[in-house]
């Protein structure tokens, strides 16, 4: 009885453990997701146990299970999101990163947009497009640079104010994944277009973050609270 009660807090454990180090820096974001998913698959295999073992004990079982009640359906809104985990607001001419190629974590990565990706990103994120500012495209940079720079989790790595390009790397709060961002300002016609491109670091799917995070920022500029 008290064997089965305590191996029903095994997937805490687990979770727990994958959880702490990944979010305090202390384990690899990906190696702390999977430590993550082992104690909710642990939970399964602890609760089939005691569900066939018997006596029945409805509170162990619970315990065991609960990890896996919570996550499943989380598991099952993320799969609804596309298998990408690269977006853009340009398909035809996707930025390209430059700084972002030079940091350990990304040598030997291919960092080039596919056209595959862009095809998919197209069709699921409608919303992800160009901002057009009526400002001129010196100004527009300077209001997309302070917006960068006080966004949470952001780090920029380069900014550019003459070719008008910036780069920032991005750190999730939880598990510390971290994704790469370039944005540039273009002049078109009396005013400035902003592009932006966000990355995963780690994992084929994204669960849509990216292309929440280009939403979100580029609303973020052309709100009349904005930095100006």
């Amino acid at each position: 009885m008290q064997e089965v009660t305590l191996a029903a807090f095994v997937p805490y454990l687990l979770i727990l453990a994958g959880f702490g180090l990944a979010t305090t820096g202390k384990l690899h974001p990906m190696a702390g997701w999977v430590l993550c998913a082992l104690g909710v698959l642990s939970g399964v295999v602890v609760a089939a146990t005691i569900a066939l073992a018997g006596p029945w004990q409805l509170g162990a079982f619970a315990v065991a299970a609960l990890p896996a009640a919570i996550a499943l359906p989380m598991v099952a809104r993320d799969l609804r999101h596309p298998r990408i985990n690269d977006v853009t607001t340009d398909m035809e001419n996707p930025l390209a990163f430059e700084a972002a190629l030079r940091a350990p974590a990304n040598q030997g990565r291919d960092m080039a947009f596919s056209t595959r990706i862009g095809a998919i990103g197209r069709r699921a994120y409608p919303d992800v497009r160009p901002l057009l500012l009526h400002l001129p495209a010196e100004r527009a940079f300077e209001r997309v640079e302070q917006a960068a720079r006080t966004q949470r989790g952001w780090k920029v790595s380069h900014c550019d104010a003459e070719r008008r390009r910036l780069e920032a790397e991005v750190t999730t709060p939880f598990f510390r994944f971290v994704d790469d961002v370039v944005l540039a300002v273009s002049s078109q016609g009396d005013q400035a277009r902003v592009d932006m491109r966000s990355k995963s670091r780690d994992g084929l799917v994204d669960a849509g973050v990216n292309a929440q995070r280009i939403v979100a920022f580029l609303e973020g500029l052309s709100s009349p609270s904005s930095p100006r």
